[in-house]
């Protein structure tokens, strides 16, 4: 078994992992950064939009007014604490992520600046991505981390899959990895783990995430002991073109003046929300299901219509993507491009607190992987700048925690036990859960799609677990399945509790919001085994 002691270990290789990598190393901690797949090349950075949404002072915007968005669309649930810490610091990182080298878009010398829906004003600054492929803008700003990180020293392991969290009482002690080519368990003595290996919204079907995010960070949180938020909260990304090309119609163009039609040609949002095609994504993905479900899709999509945008802002604003849907014989300015929902974010998440510390002391946790900020909805861009804001804090408390404590010693030689083989195989099992999950647990849940979602994990699990011991199979495949099914379980047993509609989330059967739920259901790992859920109320 390999070995080795660093003073902080980043489990992921995306802007949140990167970021808090750079931080660490830049305060003088010996970094260790792993990444199951390629650091800067995977997670859902690299398929993201590219752009931030952060405080525009340039526009009359203000911390508080930023603030303020966000709780609006969180409904409740979001932490004003760590709302207030992301408004504060948010412009600044643009001005960071500038200096290690990230271009952003500037036609004539100008910033440019989109406002989507949700926004009170224009805040979302795109990268300068032309030069990488469409689908992967994301490497705009990691490859330029990747490039700091490596010159500040972190040591990045590409192919290595973190397995579990060691703990000694409830500190950190280590980390067991994968090494995936040599095909070995690896030790690591530390004291300090920074999780950042992304969210989980690959536990659908239908999803527009990257296929390397599989919950890793809620399972190994979760075994650790730490205590996890809103794990019910999922949000749906309202036009995901699925054909022609697999590719999400960018939503900043509602702010530009697109709409939504049915197959009937009704601009149909207006039945949905004052807003009309300014809603927010919660409200015009489940619109958009209901158009569909009710019979005026075309037959499993509505349309993007773009007519109404002056063909110099197409040119200009969204050149790039008039490119790649023109590969595909569709014109933004007079085709109407089908659409449907597709998973995109975890809103739930490894419970923090404003330094991004979790109840397990030396575990940290930042971008997607960590709950809080969103509450019940996210608003377009906040998610990259949430990455960079509370990457760079959890380097800052990777930090201060190095100076105060030494880790707890870790065992010689830690437990290893490698997964069976199940009668059934991986991808098989992983296919069932999302297709169920999609069906069962996704836009709008019912009392009976939950209790039979709730009745078929059971059967999964049991499937995972029940193979013969000694004839392993990959294992960062099956931990990330468990992981998978660990999430699952979480979701569908605090989907039950919340018997309201509020935000991302819908039970068919109980419609409005109710003061009752005006908080988060929390989800820890007792000490004998067994998943406990309780409600927290914010009292703010």
């Amino acid at each position: 078994m390999e070995t080795g002691m660093y003073d902080a270990i980043v489990v992921g290789g995306g802007l949140a992992g990167l970021s808090a990598a750079i931080e660490a190393a830049n305060r003088g901690l010996g970094v260790l950064l792993i990444c199951k797949s390629s650091a800067g090349r995977s997670g859902n950075t690299l398929v993201s939009g590219a752009a931030l949404s952060v405080m525009n002072a340039g526009a009359g915007d203000s911390n508080s007014l930023l603030e303020e968005d966000i709780l609006s669309s969180g409904c409740g649930m979001s932490d004003p604490d760590i709302c207030r810490v992301f408004s504060k610091e948010s412009a600044s990182a643009l001005c960071e992520l500038k200096e290690s080298g990230v271009a952003f878009k500037e036609p004539g010398g100008i910033p440019m600046v989109k406002q989507p829906p949700g926004h009170s004003v224009p805040r979302m600054f795109p990268s300068e991505y032309r030069k990488f492929p469409y689908k992967n803008r994301g490497l705009a700003l990691t490859l330029p981390l990747v490039k700091r990180a490596e010159k500040l020293g972190v040591a990045v392991r590409n192919d290595t899959a973190a397995l579990r969290v060691l703990t000694r009482g409830n500190s950190v002690c280590g980390l067991l990895a994968w090494n995936g080519r040599s095909g070995e368990v690896l030790h690591f003595r530390t004291g300090i783990v920074i999780l950042a290996a992304g969210g989980g919204a690959g536990l659908y079907s239908r999803n527009n995430n990257t296929a390397d995010v599989s919950c890793d960070s809620f399972g190994l949180a979760y075994e650790a002991g730490a205590v996890l938020r809103d794990m019910e909260m999922v949000q749906f990304y309202p036009s995901m073109m699925y054909e022609p090309v697999r590719i999400p119609i960018s939503n900043p163009l509602f702010g530009e003046g697109a709409v939504l039609r049915n197959a009937l040609g009704e601009e149909f949002l207006c039945r949905y929300s004052p807003m009309g095609n300014h809603a927010t994504r919660d409200l015009m993905a489940r619109a958009v299901k209901q158009e569909i479900d009710e019979g005026r899709g075309n037959p499993g999509y509505v349309y993007v219509d773009c007519s109404g945008i002056p063909g110099n802002v197409l040119e200009m604003r969204y050149g790039e993507l008039s490119a790649i849907l023109a590969r595909y014989g569709l014109n933004p300015e007079k085709d109407l491009l089908p659409v449907a929902p597709s998973a995109h974010f975890y809103l739930g998440g490894v419970d923090i607190d404003r330094t991004c510390a979790t109840s397990v002391e030396g575990l940290l946790a930042c971008g997607e992987a960590a709950g809080g900020l969103h509450g019940a909805n996210r608003l377009a861009g906040i998610a990259l700048a949430e990455a960079a804001v509370f990457g760079k804090i959890a380097g800052r408390t990777a930090s201060t925690l190095f100076k105060k404590h030494q880790p707890p010693a870790s065992p010689a030689e830690p437990d290893v036990v490698l997964p069976g083989s199940p009668g059934v195989p991986l991808a098989e099992l992983t296919e069932k859960l999302r297709e169920m999950l999609w069906d069962c647990a996704s836009l709008v849940r019912s009392g009976a799609s939950l209790e039979k979602a709730e009745r078929e994990i059971g059967e999964i699990s049991r499937e995972l677990e029940g193979g013969a011991r000694g004839n392993a199979e990959d294992p960062p495949r099956y931990f990330a399945l468990r992981s998978m099914v660990l999430t699952a379980r979480m979701l569908v047993k605090c989907s039950l509790l919340r018997k309201e509609t509020r935000g991302a989330f819908c039970r068919e059967e109980h419609p409005e919001s109710s003061g009752r739920f005006a908080g988060s259901f929390i989800v820890q790992k007792t000490e004998a085994g067994a998943m406990a859920v309780r409600f927290r109320p914010n009292w703010s």
